[in-house]
């Protein structure tokens, strides 16, 4: 075990409880350090990365009381439980009030303390992840937000706090409506180039012509409709970052001209003698199979390989549908500003509608979705008669479609429900459903009885 794997600590002087505990941690797969003093507890706190301290509340020389307003000085944030005997319960008591998380009995009970431990980590690391967001949040502009808590977006979120501080190209793959565009301002805004140009440019929009003239600008003159000079894209994000959105619809011709100012960073306005040189970093993004376009060559192999250093998947939003609620409650509050509403809620029934949508459209889809429940709603929760029809058509059709079951698991509802079909199938005639239930019919008025329904005699 090193001081960098470390993310408990073990305090005591008794040697075999260190071990005891130690040895359970270990084969819990939960990395320890062990310290039988105080002296070497602050030691330990103050080179390794711990998240908990486990101390004894009495120890010769200073105390576990005495440790743990120590190690607060050092981390504030540290989480420190208190192991006690049952004669010292009262300074367990007071070390809660003076900051410790929580206090356990000797001899410990392993597996109480393995449960808060985990619990203890689970706030942690969703304290971190939540950091991540804020971070990401706090560099983007106004207005533009990525939002998570599945670990496929907690992955992303890391993965650009990572790569941010790097010039390294990236792709970014995924749907329409997923948020791609958001995670290349991520990346730029979180960096470095983040003071200067984001520069963003859709492939698809332009002709293979118009879209060489947007990228590399030209002089006035160059060509019949050129009355005036054009500064290009390339030369727009000099010093800052060019994002190319939809790459997999660029034109192989056009893929080997960008290619070579990848390479070279230098390129030739249309109609200029003159290179210029650039400095930038390249982000593209594409919806596209670039797999298939590889494959059958309408797209560049060693263009591909200089854009993807980085790969960033960005799930649809069926494939993260943990998120829905967070997002659908952000997008709630963040519309409710713009149109300086009063805050809105969403009614528990609309959210359960739209964590059952598909979202076709994904994150862009539910954002639109929530922007026109804003605006059209009169009151001040969000119902499901505030979103287009074909949200609850799909529940509906859905419904019609899947087999219907019992909702409740009650033996007694059961057999409640397969009665009351019965009667219902004889017209209420008691005699004959007694028959085709296989029993007396004194037997069948006694379970209605039972279960409330009224009778009256055939």
């Amino acid at each position: 075990m090193t001081y960098d794997d470390a993310r408990v600590l073990i305090v005591d002087d008794e040697k075999n409880c260190l071990r005891a505990i130690h040895d359970v941690f270990d084969l819990e797969g939960i990395p320890c350090l062990t310290a039988q003093s105080a002296a070497k507890a602050l030691e330990i706190v103050n080179r390794a990365e711990i998240d908990i301290v486990l101390s004894d509340v009495k120890m010769p020389g200073t105390s576990g009381m005495e440790l743990m307003r120590e190690l607060k000085k050092i981390k504030p944030e540290i989480t420190v439980i208190m192991m006690t005997g049952y004669g010292s319960i009262q300074d367990a008591v007071e070390a809660m009030r003076k900051g410790a998380y929580n206090y356990i009995l000797k001899p410990v009970i392993v597996q109480d303390l393995l449960i808060q431990i985990r619990e203890i980590f689970a706030r942690i690391d969703g304290t971190r992840d939540d950091n991540l967001f804020k971070d990401i949040a706090h560099n983007l502009p106004k207005g533009k937000i990525l939002l998570g808590q599945s670990t496929r977006m907690k992955n992303i979120a890391q993965l650009i706090n990572k790569i941010s501080s790097t010039d390294l190209p990236v792709l970014i793959l995924g749907e329409s409506g997923t948020g791609k565009e958001l995670a290349a301002n991520a990346i730029h805004f979180s960096s470095d180039r983040g003071k200067n140009r984001f520069i963003a440019i859709n492939c698809a929009a332009f002709p293979e012509t118009l879209l060489e003239s947007e990228l590399f600008g030209y002089e006035k003159g160059a060509f019949t409709d050129a009355r005036s000079k054009k500064t290009g894209k390339f030369a727009l994000a000099d010093g800052g970052t060019l994002f190319l959105d939809e790459i997999g619809e660029m034109k192989p011709t056009m893929q080997a001209k960008l290619l070579r100012v990848l390479e070279e960073k230098e390129f030739t306005p249309l109609g200029s003698n003159e290179s210029i040189r650039v400095d930038f970093r390249v982000i593209a993004a594409t919806n596209k199979d670039l797999g298939s376009a590889l494959a059958d060559g309408s797209f560049r192999q060693d263009l591909y390989f200089r854009l993807n250093a980085v790969t960033i998947n960005m799930p649809t939003l069926s494939e993260i549908s943990s998120d829905i609620p967070l997002l659908a409650e952000h997008f709630a509050r963040d519309f409710a500003g713009r149109f300086d509403r009063k805050t809105i809620r969403i009614s528990n029934e609309a959210m359960e509608l739209l964590k059952k949508f598909s979202w076709p459209g994904n994150v862009r889809e539910l954002a639109n979705t929530i922007r026109r429940a804003v605006a059209l709603s009169d009151a001040d929760s969000i119902g499901i008669y505030d979103f287009p029809a074909q949200l609850r058509l799909e529940q509906e059709t859905a419904a019609e479609t899947e087999p219907q079951e019992p909702t409740s698991l009650s033996l007694a509802d059961v057999e409640k429900h397969h009665i009351l079909q019965v009667l219902e199938k004889t017209e209420n005639n008691k005699s004959q459903a007694a028959i085709l239930l296989g029993i007396h019919r004194d037997t069948l008025l006694r379970k209605l009885k039972k279960y409330g329904v009224k009778t009256q005699d055939d």
